[in-house]
This record gives structure tokens, sequence and C-alpha cells, in this order.
């Protein structure tokens, strides 16, 4: 009896490795078009589209809350008409109910249809997951001294 127990043991272990490996691999693909779509409403100068992917105690290294934040958007948008952002690289680390992401991101900005201006950041955003979809609670940027390759 007992050896025909132990492969009912094996499969139900396997399936369950397997069902957290897809949850996990599942919320990297949903933060990863999360941030997609954000990135998209910056380039559209969409600030409702933008508040949509930001969590209610959103902060900007401990320098802005949400409000001071959308002033600081709202005069980079009036100043720049077009808005390239460009994820270069991008590092996703999952936890429990938040993830912490990483990326090198290449900002360029134009009153006309050239690129008039532009720098590459080094961008960390902490997200949180709230009522099953992620919002970006935290983030910071410093100029990226690095070349592009």
């Amino acid at each position: 009896m007992k050896t025909k127990t132990i492969p009912l043991y094996l499969v139900i272990i396997l399936s369950t490795f397997t069902l957290v490996s897809c949850s996990k691999n599942n919320d990297v693909d949903i933060l990863k078009q999360r941030i997609t779509d954000l990135t998209s409403a910056i380039e559209k100068h969409d600030e409702q589209g933008l508040n949509d992917y930001l969590s209610s105690d959103f902060s900007v290294s401990e320098r802005f809350n949400k409000t001071q934040f959308f002033l600081f958007i709202r005069y980079h948008f009036k100043n720049n008409n077009n808005i390239s952002l460009t994820i270069l690289n991008k590092d996703i680390i999952l936890h429990e109910n938040y993830a912490d992401v990483t990326a090198d991101v290449l900002l360029l900005g134009a009153e006309g249809w050239l690129p008039e201006r532009g720098q590459r950041y080094y961008v960390e955003s902490r997200w949180k997951k709230e009522k099953g979809d992620w919002f970006m609670s935290r983030l910071r940027w410093t100029v990226n001294p690095r070349k592009l390759n």
C-alpha cells in the first residue's frame, strides 16, 4: 500500500511546484505588461493613465509625494511635446506581495519631432500587489554614467 501512495505524493508535490512556478511567471508577465502600459501613458502625456499605475502611497526618493510628482510630470509634459522612453535593460525580483524592478532607461524629449535632449537613467522601483494587480509604490532614478552599447 505504501508503494502506491508514494507516486501519488510525488504527483501532488510536482503539481504544487508547477502551480507556484506558473503563478510567479504569470505575475512577472503581468508586471512586464503594466510597465509597458505605464511607459505608453508617459509617452502619450496621459496623466490619468499614469495615475492608474501608481499606488495611493506612491513616493519618489522620499522627495515627492504623489501630488508633487504630478506637478513635476506636468512641467515636463509641458516642456516636451514629444517624449520617448526606452527601457534598455530590466530586472524584476519578485517577492511575496511586492516586486523590485530595476532598469536602464533612455529618456528623450523634444518640442518638435526631432529629439532635442536626452539622458540615460538607472531607475529603481517597487511595485506592490493590491487587489490582484500591480501598482508602483516607490520610484528612484539617478543619471546613469555608463555609455550606450
